[in-house]
């Protein structure tokens, strides 16, 4: 979330939003525009945080007035999901009772249910709903601690806070950081919490893994996406920065700068550092408004070795605080200030299109997902639809004067909520074939050496070195070989033991075979089973041109009952598209799948014959 240091005023209305002199929609007077600010005074961001702390705690005898709902975390939710979208409702400000009363725009029916008053009423369900009773410390541990926990098992996470201006993002995300040193204040937002108990995780694993002999390492990095142009928070002479992809590293931002950390006070240091760097405004909505949005990553990757194998496990965590959507109308942007809202709106809603067409696609329908036609979207492609778990908390204000906006936000939660990302641990092992090629070449070894010693020869220690060399590796590895001494006394307990390692190193090389057989017959179920697939596929693609013959057929028919066309011309495209109908169907029975079916069935009936004759 927006991160920064500002004069005291500015920064009192930044994180204190809800304030009684805080700026709202209909509070426009005496507000003037500011040119956009980047200074470094830190200091300033324990006031901001005590503002923070008394705008989320005023209105409390209204809050205690409201029914309160059960809040907290279901334990077995991302073992079934890998998207989660939870409601924030922020308390009535001041300045918002003085123009509206304590009318609210939303109804709270449930935990996971609130209707939106107004014409007509609308109903939501969302995974969570948190209303004002709801405390950070709550909502970390039903959403941060879930996100921290992924990252430990090798899922990439995001966390993101919607909303428009002033609905407490900034709260949510950042909240009363303590000079950005501590969290032990009762509104120390998600990001110092999140840090801080992924940390403590890593140093419990360290200890618990001990024998693994386990490795964390943490590198994070810090952009800002500002007139769809990227700029380096921690690096501010890095600016406008390009988007890569490769098969490598996926999806990154070339030439950005990653800081390793070791502690969750040196993150906060670069969250600090970058925050100074942050473009912010003033605008009739809000004194300090962001006119960016902001990524803050961490790249978490471990190593471990277990029986031979050497492990190596990362992970993606982006912590996103996008700019809120405003009205020109509201906001009275203009210059520089309009064209900043204008690309900020553009790129939400180019985020809101690609939330459009990933629920058409979880519905079974074809759609083009426009990921490149923002910044945001395609640096978040795989946080919407691809491999990561994904958070998103969409903040609102429950004030009749932000009726519309919060309407809108609703919405975008709810189409939000049914997104399939498609996670997978990012993990890789390496060691196993090249452990159990050592083992043989041993084995090898040994039975050439105690053959020499059963013959009565002398064993020559000056070759015990020996290497062992990988297709397509340029370098071999050496091992050096036992240099113990040879006597009659040790002579014959070493031949005694000489059919033991034979018969070890003939089960070594039938369990190798066996692998390699497996692996072949694998390999040609995998074969059929992708032949299978594609014939499958054709079979879907000729449905739907046979289907677009029918539709065009219904459109001809509906011209030659309205006299645009006359029946001969119909008749005579009819026959075409019967013939191209006709070829559609003979090359799917020239592709029947029973075909393929048998086959399959035919491999695995060798494959069990041959077992059985073993």
């Amino acid at each position: 979330m927006p991160l920064f240091s500002e004069p005291p005023s500015v920064v009192k209305s930044r994180f204190g939003s809800l304030d009684q002199s805080a700026a709202t929609p209909m509070d426009t007077a005496s507000v003037t525009m500011s040119s956009v600010k980047s200074t470094p005074n830190l200091r300033l961001f324990k006031s901001a945080a005590k503002d923070n702390r008394v705008e989320f705690s005023e209105n409390k005898d209204v809050v205690e007035s409201n029914r309160s709902f059960e809040f907290r975390e279901d334990p077995s939710f991302w073992k079934d999901h890998n998207v989660q979208v939870i409601i924030r409702i922020r308390p009535l400000s001041n300045s918002e009772i003085s123009l509206q009363g304590h009318g609210n725009c939303v109804r709270q029916e449930s935990s996971q249910t609130m209707t939106w008053i107004g014409h007509p009423e609308s109903r939501f369900t969302f995974d969570m709903v948190a209303d004002e009773n709801v405390t950070q410390e709550m909502l970390f541990k039903a959403a941060g601690v879930p996100m921290v926990e992924n990252c430990m098992e090798g899922y990439n996470s995001c966390v993101f806070a919607y909303g428009q201006t002033g609905s407490g993002k900034t709260h949510t995300m950042l909240g009363d950081i303590e000079g950005g040193t501590r969290r032990h204040s009762v509104n120390c937002g998600m990001t110092p919490r999140v840090f801080e108990y992924l940390f403590s995780r890593i140093q419990k694993e360290r200890e618990a893994r001990r024998e693994e002999n386990i490795k964390f390492t943490c590198r994070c990095s810090f952009l800002e996406i500002y007139n769809e142009q990227i700029l380096d928070l921690l690096d501010p002479s890095s600016v406008n920065l390009q988007i890569r992809e490769d098969t490598k590293k996926g999806i990154h931002v070339e030439d950005l700068k990653e800081v390793e950390v070791t502690s969750a006070r040196d993150v906060m240091q670069q969250l600090l550092q970058g925050a100074a760097n942050r473009k912010v405004a003033a605008t009739n909505m809000n004194r300090a408004s962001s006119r960016s949005h902001s990524v803050f990553t961490c790249v978490i990757e471990s190593k471990w070795e277990s029986q031979g194998v050497t492990h190596h496990r990362f992970a993606r965590f982006n912590l996103v605080d996008l700019a809120g959507s405003e009205r020109q109308k509201s906001s009275g942007a203009e210059g520089e200030r309009l064209k900043e809202a204008t690309n900020i709106n553009k790129s939400l809603s180019t985020l809101g299109l690609v939330i459009m067409n990933l629920v058409s696609i979880s519905n079974g329908k074809s759609h083009h997902v426009p990921y490149r036609d923002s910044k945001l979207t395609f640096l978040l492609q795989d946080s919407l639809g691809g491999n990561a778990k994904t958070c998103i908390i969409a903040n609102i204000s429950p004030s009749s004067c932000c009726s519309l906006e919060t309407l809108s936000t609703l919405k975008f939660a709810q189409r939000a909520k049914f997104i399939k990302n498609h996670a997978f641990v990012n993990e890789d092992a390496s060691g196993d074939v090249l452990a159990m090629r050592i083992q043989i070449q041993n084995l090898k070894k040994e039975v050439a050496r105690l053959r020499s010693v059963a013959d009565g020869g002398v064993e020559n220690h000056e070759n015990d070195a020996w290497t062992v060399a990988f297709p397509g590796s340029p370098t071999s590895v050496k091992w050096e070989g036992l240099h113990g001494f040879s006597s009659p006394f040790t002579a014959d307990k070493r031949v005694s033991k000489k059919k033991d390692y034979e018969v070890a190193l003939v089960g070594a090389f039938r369990r190798e075979k066996d692998k390699d057989i497996a692996l072949q017959a694998l390999t040609a179920e995998n074969q059929a089973a992708m032949q299978l697939t594609k014939q499958r596929e054709d079979e879907i693609q000729g449905l739907k041109m046979r289907l677009r013959f029918r539709e065009a057929a219904i459109k001809r028919l509906e011209s030659v009952a309205s006299g645009k066309i006359s029946a001969e011309i119909h008749l005579l495209k009819e026959k075409e598209e019967q013939l191209k109908e006709i070829e559609v169907l003979r090359n799917q029975v020239d592709r029947n799948q029973e075909v393929t079916r048998f086959a399959m069935e035919n491999l695995r009936l060798k494959e069990e014959i041959r077992r059985h004759v073993i």
